[in-house]
């Protein structure tokens, strides 16, 4: 196995779109396709510089970092990782002050369930594309549409990225 710390930089930029992946049959291609145009509201964009670890056993690749108080999350620990025969499959799994575990596969719904404090959420995620370069060039971009069942559905572009 092969573990080495690493520093990292990870963008995210949210925005609100009018779309209820709860309604959608499973596998309506169709609306992928169109909410690669998605006309959106504001945006809510965060940038962190973060350390980490990169831990890669010959058969998966992870990624491992804590949030902070930036990301609304301090007190949880994310791990984002891959099998490298299946890469343009991506899981996120958080523990911590909130919890969840989130898999990413383009052109697929998950639902999963998002624990808070508070209560506990069914989530829904599409995901619209899935870029890993995370072992050529140290890069993962993540686009995706996400939804707290009866809230506003958000559309997500996140990219990390391992600086040198």
């Amino acid at each position: 196995m092969f573990i080495r710390d690493i520093k990292m930089k990870i963008r995210s930029v949210r925005y609100d779109v009018e779309e209820s992946l709860f309604s959608k049959l499973v596998g309506d291609d169709e609306s992928i396709i169109e909410s690669e145009n998605l006309e959106f509201d504001e945006a809510e964009a965060i940038e962190i510089n973060t350390e980490g670890k990169l831990k890669d056993d010959g058969e998966r690749v992870e990624v491992i970092y804590d949030e902070s108080e930036i990301t609304g999350m301090e007190g949880s620990h994310t791990s984002v990782y891959f099998e490298k025969k299946n890469d343009g499959l991506v899981c996120m799994h958080r523990s911590g002050s909130v919890s969840t575990s989130l898999v990413f596969e383009r052109g697929k719904r998950h639902h999963c369930v998002y624990n808070t404090p508070i209560m506990p959420f069914e989530i829904c995620v599409r995901t619209i594309k899935v870029e890993n370069r995370m072992l050529s060039d140290g890069i993962l971009s993540l686009d995706y549409v996400i939804e707290i069942r009866g809230a506003k559905a958000e559309r997500t572009k996140f990219e990390l990225s391992i600086i040198e």
